[in-house]
C-alpha cells in the first residue's frame, strides 16, 4: 500500500502577482508531477490535475495548503492522503523564493509529516525528518 505524502504551498501575494493584477483568481504550480492551482483568494492551494499515480485518491480541488504568508515567509497546514482514510493535517513553514531554474517563484515548506499504520488509517507517528515540498510556478490560469 502506497502513502502519498502531498502538502503545499500558500497563498501568494496578490497584489504582486500578474493574475491578480489582471483580475484572474490564480497561478499554476507544478508539484511532484501535479498540476496545482494557487487560489490568492481563499488562500489555498488545490489540486487542478493530480498525477495518474494518485488519481484514485486524489481529485481535482483536494487541498493540499491552507495558510498565510508574510512577506515571503509562509505558514500553515498541509496534508497527507492516503486511500481511504480522511486527509491528515500537519503544519509547514517556509517561503516563496526566485527560481533557480529561471522561471517565475518557487515555494518551499518543510514540516513534520504523520505516518500511517500501513494496515489502517491510525497515525502513528510523525516521519521524524521534515518532509519537503516544493512547488514550481507554471503561469496564471
Amino acid at each position: 500500500m502506497r502513502i502519498v505524502v502531498t502538502l503545499s504551498a500558500l497563498a501568494l501575494a496578490a497584489a504582486a502577482s500578474p493574475a491578480a493584477a489582471a483580475g484572474q483568481d490564480g497561478s499554476l504550480w507544478s508539484h511532484n508531477g501535479s498540476t496545482m492551482a494557487l487560489h490568492e483568494s481563499t488562500g489555498r492551494i488545490v489540486y487542478d490535475e493530480p498525477k495518474a499515480s494518485i488519481a484514485g485518491t486524489i481529485r481535482q480541488g483536494t487541498v493540499l495548503f491552507e495558510g498565510r504568508f508574510t512577506g515571503r515567509r509562509i505558514a500553515g497546514t498541509a496534508y497527507v492522503f492516503k486511500k481511504g482514510c480522511e486527509p491528515a493535517p500537519y503544519p509547514v513553514s517556509g517561503a516563496m523564493e526566485d527560481n533557480p531554474r529561471g522561471f517565475g517563484s518557487r515555494i518551499v515548506l518543510t514540516g513534520a509529516a504523520p505516518r500511517r499504520d500501513p494496515a489502517s488509517c491510525a497515525i502513528i507517528g510523525t516521519t521524524g525528518a521534515h518532509s519537503r515540498l516544493v512547488f514550481e510556478e507554471m503561469g496564471d490560469i
